[in-house]
């Protein structure tokens, strides 16, 4: 079934023209860690402790979906469409690594980046072009070949829930905080 909705995307045979896939795919990595390194050196530079917040949030939510997406990985042992099917595809993706695809970290990182901007930027001129670049980078992983629609599910699921995971950690985190300050001495 993987198989047949991953040919749905793309016809019988892989696109040859995916110039615009590959530089999708290459946004997920750089952008996802811009964010807390951007929210970080912002928030320490302007001692703003909201943004400082958020940057170790968005670094937490990065560090959680890509752990979790490398442990799974590494026991499902899924096979990249173009190794499971290679009449399905014209030729190998260059600098794609025959490592395994379930789930699909590209999109685990983009989703997790996406909902750290939901969870902090509650505005949907924030929020939609958030996920639509998300959601862009999954379809890139799939008309690429690498990765099946599940992998590409899977990875936002995991991906979201790392961000929201984080949120929760950081929530508690200030809130023993706040308690520890306020106790006298």
């Amino acid at each position: 079934m993987n198989t047949h909705l991953l040919q749905n995307i793309y016809g019988p045979i892989q696109p040859t023209n995916v110039s615009v896939e590959k530089f999708l795919s290459s946004t997920a990595t750089p952008v996802s860690l811009a964010l807390p390194a951007g929210l970080l050196i912002a928030g320490f530079s302007t001692k703003n402790k909201t943004l400082q917040s958020q940057g170790w949030q968005a670094l937490g939510g990065f560090v959680i979906g890509n752990a979790v997406t490398q442990i799974t990985k590494r026991i499902v042992l899924r096979e990249r469409p173009f190794i499971a099917q290679p009449s399905l595809f014209v030729a190998r993706i260059e600098g794609e690594e025959p490592n395994y695809s379930f789930p699909s970290g590209h999109t685990t990182t983009a989703f997790a980046t996406a909902t750290t901007l939901a969870i902090n930027y509650r505005k949907w001129y924030v929020i939609v072009p958030a996920y639509a670049w998300a959601g862009a980078i999954g379809y890139s992983r799939m008309r690429l070949g690498v990765h099946y629609p599940s992998d590409v599910l899977a990875g936002a699921v995991t991906g979201a829930a790392g961000a929201w995971l984080s949120y929760k950690i950081q929530k508690k985190w200030q809130q023993r905080m706040q308690r520890k300050a306020q106790k006298p001495l």
